[in-house]
């Protein structure tokens, strides 16, 4: 039936080309964007996990950032300790070198205070994004951090909460030098004996003649010396003539065979009296001197006198006290401080070495440190760079067009809509021939 009111015809060819239309636009906008779900409105819960994992991805660009600068500033503290390490087995070897026999002390101290300045401008020159971890000022806490934490991964859990973790760096254990360190200087503990020693001794007339040092730090180390006929026997020339250089090399290399060895030496001052000082920092503030007569026959004085337990005390500040301190200018790793002459003995000397030695093995334990805080933080820039993509892979599974599928679909699209276009005008025209009735 043809109406003249209603064209049913042109009605569906209408609805079908509105509906070939939609398909194509929707079509089109996902071959133009490379996406099947550009908006909330095409597939809300899609839409919101792949924002929520974007959102994700931009924090893990985030983190991965911030381990590229904390990997830059471990290698920046790691270069400066393996520098500052070289300094110090070079300084060992000078101060090796300074017991040869016939060595000028004093120049080899010019070397020893040249090596010192360079672990110093090293240790200073060792920042990285405005950090130094080597040279610090502890008091001023605004930058000062014992613990530096590196961001290095990021979280959310079922409930939305997000969580970083971190990579942390002792920053107290690897600090080579602190300028705020308030305490003094170490200085030893002393004691110098009352009087002066006689200008020779002799332990030939009596052979049972002997005296009993017994040498205590406040620190519990102790020792006794014993001086008599055989202690002296491969020191002096002549027993009967015992010179006071001879009684201090018998007195230092008998505490070098000791418990003390490293800690105490025995020198002479300007007014020729026997002294014990420590060396090398010990955790004391004491230093005692025990004489005692000797088991068999006479003491002999060496300006100490010769009363049965009578003691000698001296005190000093043996030990670093206060706040802050690096391995280089503190404690018994205090290298800064390390200085000899031609009148430095060789116990003292020894010390010094000893003091390098506890250096190069704290310094060894901060690059072991350091070094795994560098594997750790490599490591974790390799997992944040892979889960990236992951998350990149998942986000293309929920939203992203099959481009292939799309770009077919688009053109069968247009094809359907062409003919939608012609079936629409061969309905219309079908009323013409009504009209032509009417001529």
């Amino acid at each position: 039936m043809t109406s003249l009111l209603t064209n049913n015809a042109a009605m569906t060819a209408l609805t079908t080309l509105k509906s070939i239309n939609t398909q194509l636009d929707v079509t089109s906008n996902r071959v133009s964007t490379g996406q099947r779900v550009s908006s909330a409105a095409d597939n809300a819960a899609y839409w919101s996990i792949a924002t929520t994992v974007r959102t994700d991805n931009g924090s893990l660009g985030a983190v991965k950032d911030s381990l590229g600068l904390g990997s830059a500033t471990v290698d920046t503290a790691y270069t400066g300790l393996t520098s500052v390490l070289s300094n110090l087995q070079n300084m060992r070897s000078k101060l090796q070198a300074a017991l040869t026999p016939g060595v000028d002390r004093s120049k080899v101290q010019t070397e020893i205070k040249s090596l010192q300045d360079n672990m110093k401008s090293t240790a200073d020159s060792s920042i990285q994004s405005g950090q130094n971890w080597l040279s610090v000022n502890s008091s001023d806490t605004s930058v000062y951090k014992a613990t530096q934490s590196i961001v290095a991964g990021f979280s959310r859990d079922n409930t939305g909460h997000i969580s970083f973790s971190t990579v942390d760096v002792k920053v107290g254990d690897i600090q080579l030098y602190d300028k705020s360190l308030t305490a003094t200087a170490a200085t030893s503990a002393k004691v110098t004996a009352s009087t002066a020693i006689a200008g020779t001794l002799d332990f030939k007339t009596n052979d049972n003649e002997q005296s009993t040092l017994t040498i205590a730090l406040g620190s519990g180390e102790s020792a006794d010396i014993t001086l008599d006929k055989s202690s002296l026997t491969a020191h002096v020339k002549d027993l009967g003539a015992v010179t006071k250089d001879e009684l201090l090399s018998a007195i230092n290399n008998s505490i070098a065979a000791s418990d003390l060895a490293g800690l105490v030496s025995a020198s002479l001052d300007s007014a020729g009296r026997l002294s014990f000082e420590t060396i090398g920092n010990p955790d004391t503030d004491t230093v005692a001197v025990n004489i005692k007569d000797g088991a068999e026959g006479t003491a002999i004085d060496i300006g100490f006198g010769t009363d049965e337990a009578v003691i000698y005390n001296g005190v000093g500040t043996a030990k670093t006290t206060g706040t802050g301190g690096g391995i280089l200018d503190s404690g018994n790793t205090n290298v800064a401080a390390v200085a000899i002459s031609n009148s430095t003995t060789d116990a003292a000397l020894k010390a010094h070495i000893d003091t390098v030695d506890r250096a190069i093995a704290k310094i060894t334990e901060a690059a072991t440190t350091l070094g795994a805080a560098k594997t750790q933080i490599d490591g974790q820039k390799t997992f944040v760079d892979t889960l990236m993509k992951s998350n990149d892979r998942a986000i293309g599974i929920l939203v992203d067009a099959d481009i292939e599928e799309e770009s077919t679909k688009l053109k069968a699209l247009q094809t359907q809509q062409q003919l939608a276009i012609q079936t629409l005008s061969i309905a219309n025209s079908s009323t013409q021939g009504v009209l032509s009735l009417f001529r």
